[in-house]
């Protein structure tokens, strides 16, 4: 405990910052998203010019609006995934507690509530042989207004998506703390002991360098981390059709190619290439954020969920091949609409004009 308090005392003046280039204010200046003020519990966060702003003053760093941003664009250093994340594997009993109402336990993160879905998801994945266990002793008497709902909501959901990969996770969630006496006071050798104390300093060294010394962004990537986990273990379902973090996505024939929803997608899910003869546009799930900005952005309403799809692995799938035909008039590249494949649309309409201004003077 003392360990956990004075981690985060190191990291306490660390604000929440916006990664800009996932934001989805930021992203679509006609869309607005504040699931991030929403869930504050402080109050701590406003929007000035589509822009979020922490307040210093307010801000107890608890990481709940990093948890629920719909694309994983807040970032925040302290709150303790990257400690969980390193000492998992070291641990009998996995009792994950609360540090800053100073929650019984021995994987400590900031609030239980920062615990992001796709990160329990990764460890149940992992550490499929273990029993996870929740102390939620803290959250009903909590002095800052914390419940326990967003995390169970978190949880809900990786239990859901592990089932659907065929793995049956193990976890019990406790509400006194009396109860976890018996866990937490695991009998080691010496020798354990040691091994244990020279890896948890390792630790503690990396991470108090990483949180004074800022000389890069060391913050565990959520995604990256369940992705990783699920190409450690063979799934025959895994990758399946399992949308419960991204979206799949089917695009019609109203298509054109235009590449708006590659400009739209904070993830950079969409990518298109082009040639002389074609246009051909890919999607690649494990980017996806389900924010729908694609879906959006197409003028064309080409973009449709799919509820459910079969792929060998989470890579760019081919979505959509157009062909490309070279207009006869002005020699440039165009995407046909209509059965003519030698005029484009504009030289068309020039056509059109030019002939009613002709037939006007007559």
């Amino acid at each position: 405990m003392i360990l956990d308090f004075f981690i985060h005392k190191l990291t306490e003046e660390n604000l929440p910052e916006i990664n800009k280039d996932k934001c989805i204010n930021c992203f679509d200046k006609k869309l607005e998203c504040n699931l991030c003020q929403e869930v504050c519990p402080e109050n701590a966060i406003q929007f000035k010019n589509k822009n979020v702003v922490f307040n210093e003053k307010l801000c107890t760093k608890c990481g709940v609006c990093k948890a629920k941003c719909p694309t994983q664009a807040i970032k925040l250093k302290g709150i303790g995934e990257d400690n969980i994340f390193n000492q998992v594997g070291e641990k009998k009993n996995l009792v994950f507690s609360c540090s800053i109402e100073g929650g019984e336990g021995n994987l400590n993160i900031s609030c239980l509530n920062a615990l992001h879905p796709e990160f329990i998801s990764a460890l149940f994945i992992l550490y499929q042989n273990k029993k996870f266990y929740f102390n939620l002793s803290k959250c009903a008497k909590c002095k800052v207004g914390y419940t326990d709902s967003f995390f169970r909501d978190a949880l809900n959901k990786a239990v859901d998506f592990t089932k659907a990969l065929g793995i049956e996770t193990d976890y019990e969630i406790y509400t006194e703390e009396k109860e976890l006496f018996n866990l937490l006071n695991e009998g080691i050798s010496r020798r354990d002991l040691f091994r244990l104390v020279k890896i948890e300093s390792g630790n503690v060294v990396l991470k108090t360098i990483n949180t004074v010394i800022d000389v890069e962004d060391t913050q565990l990537p959520i995604r990256k981390t369940l992705l990783e986990s699920m190409d450690n273990i063979v799934l025959e379902a895994a990758k399946n059709s399992n949308d419960t973090f991204w979206e799949y996505w089917d695009v019609n024939s109203e298509c054109d190619g235009c590449g708006k929803c590659v400009e739209a997608c904070p993830g950079k899910a969409w990518n298109i290439q082009k040639t002389d003869t074609k246009i051909k546009l890919y999607h690649n799930p494990e980017n996806c954020y389900k924010c729908g900005l694609c879906e959006r952005a197409c003028t064309k309403k080409a973009i449709t969920k799919k509820s459910k799809e079969h792929v060998n692995s989470l890579e760019f799938k081919l979505k959509r091949e157009i062909n490309l035909y070279t207009c006869k008039i002005c020699n440039k590249k165009f995407v046909s609409n209509s059965q003519d494949n030698e005029v484009c649309d504009i030289c068309r309409k020039k056509e059109l004009l030019r002939k009613n201004l002709l037939a006007s003077f007559d």
